[in-house]
């Protein structure tokens, strides 16, 4: 591991030198995918606990197969090339991956009724899968460079990926609100577009990307964003 596994201007003298050291490297690490593990180990005890009371709510099975797969994927990540360690960062990351742990799964107010919502929701998680296959081993919860990728979903959106949490998001309060719910995706959701904004400056640094931003211009939504 290199001194290029930090986001250029994020530490430099004695700290670039102790965040750059491989001990700490590997450390900070398994920490990272330690706790991204406690975290998936506990959320997907309140949904499956919550389903078998309720075999009804399909919208709480979807939401955590979706929140599984994040920590799956992370778990098995492949080592970046360049990530952002500064702290600001690392705590609207985190937030960001790991507030869905937040989120209660009580039911709540029907906006929308579970028969619409379920399929709708059933089809994120499916763009969720779809751009997590796309993208292979290079899943980060930290804004990272672990190779740039292009293909399958990527060719419609930058972010296919936080698009189908967005969507699935939606559709889980919209199908069980409660202004709790709302808070707390309001806070992931902003936090998710600060994670995006920052992963694009570090993937920019790579002529191969400027050029996929030429050609692919909307993050999350063709036509809005």
């Amino acid at each position: 591991m290199s001194k290029s596994d930090t986001l250029p201007g994020t530490a430099t003298g004695f700290l670039a030198e102790l965040q750059s050291h491989p001990v700490v490297v590997d450390l900070r690490e398994g920490l990272f995918r330690f706790i991204a593990l406690v975290v998936a180990a506990i959320f997907v005890y309140r949904g499956v606990h919550n389903v078998i009371v309720d075999p009804g709510r399909l919208n709480v099975l979807l939401l955590t197969i979706s929140e599984t797969l994040t920590f799956i994927w992370l778990l098995l990540a492949r080592r970046p090339l360049v990530r952002d360690w500064s702290p600001f960062t690392v705590f609207i990351a985190v937030t960001a991956g790991f507030g869905s742990g937040f989120v209660s799964l009580q039911e709540g107010t029907a906006i929308i009724p579970l028969f619409i919502a379920a399929p709708l929701q059933f089809l994120a998680l499916w763009l969720v899968i779809w751009g997590k296959m796309s993208l292979g081993r290079s899943f980060a919860i930290l804004p990272a460079n672990r190779g740039v990728v292009t293909g399958g979903a990527y060719q419609f959106v930058r972010h296919p990926i936080y698009a189908g949490y967005l969507a699935g998001h939606i559709l889980f309060l919209l199908s069980s609100f409660s202004v709790y719910n709302f808070t707390v995706y309001a806070i992931i959701t902003l936090f998710q577009i600060h994670r995006i904004l920052r992963e694009e400056r570090i993937l920019a640094l790579t002529q191969e990307y400027r050029d996929y931003l030429g050609r692919v211009r909307y993050r999350l939504c063709p036509g809005i964003f």
